[in-house]
Parts: structure tokens; C-alpha cells; sequence
């Protein structure tokens, strides 16, 4: 079988309408593991066949069945990709990060990688330096030591490219000697204009671009904020030097958090209006201007907190100065309005309903609602006083 012919069908499943990334990484492990089929033998089935392999939903088999009238545009593709040197990575590959797989696992990690240049830089130690794109000049000179740092240590500075730290981080690490992989928020063959400038860089070996979107996808606000995983995925470290309270950063952090990872955030300077010390409030690990550790994040342990029975079946209110964990919940709500599953990834308690905690907290006096989507909480006024 032609490879740019393979390389055309996992084109068309990657991408393939009506189907999540866990549906598609799940129906890959049944179709190359269990049946050790190719993706254009399994394509070239009847509909039956494929349905007694992976049954699909009506929307999925559709999208399914409209496969191979595609499929000659998608091998156009993909002998164009071969020729201009692009490689194409799927999940099954050796070649494929195994940093991506043990970080976003079945439900999130890409099924198909796009890459131009050193493919081994894939596979070296990571480091994530990630912030705001008006970021200011504190921000920038820490992601300069830290990117400088990561050269020194041989490590590789992943980065999406935009303006301000993204791009300060590939190019201090470059500058320093070191190694940088670009996660662009486009399809591959959209960055022209980005190979012209860092031809070198990539012939090199010293940049890797990669791309987990259609080839032909142009730059949209919601490829941006889903490369963010991506790049999260790929680096063993995470450093944020400057994050608003909402956009890319501030999400990314959140999801890196969520899925426990130790991401380091720059303590903010004094008279700096960002929202780093309501990450690192939520458990985001302090460090200097330098990268250094300041502290521990502030860890809230189940066992620790006394009349927990307060979010139980039974009793499902606050009760108003009386408890350690509401004294932590305003604490948290000091820095700024947070949601209520919020709340609960930065008071450690996975286990607590998101609804119920809600609803305890429109019924607290001391907290009120900011409506919104999602709807966040606010502290009152009156408990302005309440030491921290």
C-alpha cells in the first residue's frame, strides 16, 4: 500500500466530522490493535462490516460512508505534504510524543501530528513557557531567563507562537543556543510566511513546527484556545509568566490543574495587575523572577477540614463564619469572582458536585452571584474584613 495513501485516510479520520477525539482514538485502538487492520483496509469495507467492528452512531456512520467520495482530494493532499517535506505523525507511530499520550490520554490526545523539521526534538525534555500576549516587560524578562535556562539545561522550549511570551520564548531559547518546538493554532500549509523567516532554525534542527488541524485550516479564535492543550500535553514543565483572569492562559492553567499537573507561575511583582495570585491561590506553584520556587501551593487535604458534613446529602448550606472551609472559600473569592467547579479544583475536593456547591453558595449571605456563563461567586462587601 502507497504511504501517502495510508497518510490520506488517516487525514480523513482525524478530521472527520461527528466524531469526538475519544470516539476516534477509541475506534484506532480497535481497528489497529485488535483487528490489526490498515485504515484503507478498514475504509474499504461496507457499512455492515464497519459497524459489527465499532458500532457508530447514525452521524458518525454518515460522516463514515462519505469517506472515500473524498478521498481523492485528501490523497492530493497528502503527495503534496510528502513532496514539500512535511511529515505526518499518527498515534500509532513510534515517532508520535509519548508525552502527549501520558498527558491527555484517549479523551484529548490528537490522533495526528503535522511536523516539519527535526521529528526527535519531539521526544526530548519539555518545557511550556506560556503568558499573555501584551504581557508586560516583567513577564517577558522572566520568560527570557527561564527559555534562556531551559538551553542551558538542553531542554526544549514549547511555545504557540503568538505574540508576546509564546514568541519571546522561542526566540530566547534560540538566541541561547537552545532548541524550540512551535504548536501553531492553523493548519501547516497556512505558515508560509513562519518557515520563510525560521528556514534556518528548522534545516538546522533546532525548530520543530507542528501542527494537530486540518493542513489547509486558517488561524480561528477556537484552534488558538484548543492548541493550548497541545502544548501543555507535550512539555514535562509548565511555566506562566502572566495570565489574565479569563483567554488561552488562563484556561490552560486551569485544565493543566485540573488534570494535576505541577505548573509554576511568576509571582507577580508589586503593583502588577494580572491574575497569577489567584493561580497560584488555586494551587499553581510560586516562582521568582528567575523561575525559582517561592513556595508551596496551598494544599487543602478532605481529612483536614472540620464539619464537612456541611456539602453533604443531608445539609447542603453554609453556615456563615462557623466553618474552616467557608473561611477558605472566601479566601479564594478575595482575589476575584471564581465558578464554582473553580472553587472546587482549588480546594482540592474533586469529589464535590459542581450544582450542589452552587447552589450552597446562592443561598450563602456572604457570597453573591455574578451572573454569567458559567455563573461565578463574589464575596460581599461586608466580609471585606475577614483576614486571610
Amino acid at each position: 500500500m502507497n504511504a501517502n495513501t495510508e497518510n490520506a485516510y488517516w487525514m480523513a479520520i482525524a478530521h472527520l466530522s461527528g466524531l469526538t477525539t475519544e470516539r476516534t482514538n477509541q475506534l484506532l485502538s480497535v481497528i489497529l490493535k485488535e483487528k490489526g487492520l490498515l485504515l484503507s483496509e478498514y475504509f474499504t469495507l461496507s457499512s455492515s462490516e464497519r459497524q459489527e467492528i465499532f458500532p457508530l452512531q447514525p452521524k458518525e456512520a454518515a460522516a463514515m460512508d462519505k469517506v472515500q467520495e473524498d478521498f481523492p482530494r485528501l490523497a492530493f493532499l497528502a503527495e503534496q505534504l510528502h513532496n514539500e517535506g512535511y511529515r505526518l505523525i499518527p498515534i500509532n507511530s513510534p515517532d508520535f510524543p509519548a508525552a502527549l499520550k501520558s498527558n491527555l490520554k484517549v479523551k484529548s490526545c490528537p490522533p495526528l501530528l503535522y511536523a516539519k523539521g527535526k521529528i526527535e526534538l519531539l521526544h526530548g525534555e519539555a518545557v511550556a513557557i506560556v503568558g499573555s500576549r501584551k504581557a508586560g516587560n516583567a513577564a517577558l524578562a522572566f520568560t527570557d531567563k527561564v527559555a534562556a535556562k531551559c538551553a542551558s539545561e538542553g531542554k526544549v522550549v514549547v511555545s504557540g507562537y503568538a505574540k508576546g511570551v509564546d514568541q519571546q520564548a522561542m526566540d530566547s531559547a534560540l538566541a541561547a543556543g537552545g532548541k524550540s518546538i512551535i504548536v501553531l493554532p492553523q493548519g501547516i500549509l497556512t505558515f508560509q510566511s513562519g518557515f520563510k523567516k525560521h528556514y534556518e532554525a528548522i534545516v538546522n534542527g533546532k525548530l520543530l513546527v507542528i501542527s494537530t488541524f486540518f493542513p489547509k485550516a486558517g488561524w480561528e479564535v477556537g484552534l488558538a484556545m484548543a492548541r493550548n492543550a497541545y502544548i501543555y500535553g507535550q512539555a514535562t514543565e509548565i511555566y506562566a509568566a502572566e495570565s489574565d483572569s479569563k483567554g488561552g492562559t488562563w484556561e490552560g492553567v486551569m485544565d493543566g490543574l485540573k488534570r494535576q499537573r505541577k505548573i509554576y507561575v511568576r509571582q507577580p511583582l508589586k503593583g502588577e495587575k494580572n491574575a497569577n495570585d489567584r493561580l497560584i491561590a488555586m494551587g499553581a506553584f510560586a516562582v521568582d523572577q528567575e523561575g525559582n520556587p517561592v513556595q508551596s501551593p496551598t494544599v487543602y487535604q478532605k481529612e483536614t477540614v472540620s464539619n464537612v458534613e456541611i456539602l453533604s446529602e443531608e445539609k447542603q448550606e453554609f453556615q456563615a463564619g462557623k466553618t474552616d472551609m467557608l473561611h477558605e472559600v472566601l479566601r479564594l473569592l478575595q482575589s476575584g469572582p471564581l465558578t464554582a467547579k473553580e472553587l472546587i479544583l482549588a480546594l482540592k475536593m474533586p469529589d464535590w458536585d459542581v450544582r450542589k456547591l452552587g447552589a450552597a453558595l446562592k443561598k450563602n449571605p456572604q457570597v453573591r452571584v455574578v451572573n454569567g456563563k458559567p455563573v461565578k461567586f463574589a464575596r460581599n462587601d461586608s466580609i471585606l474584613h475577614l483576614p486571610v
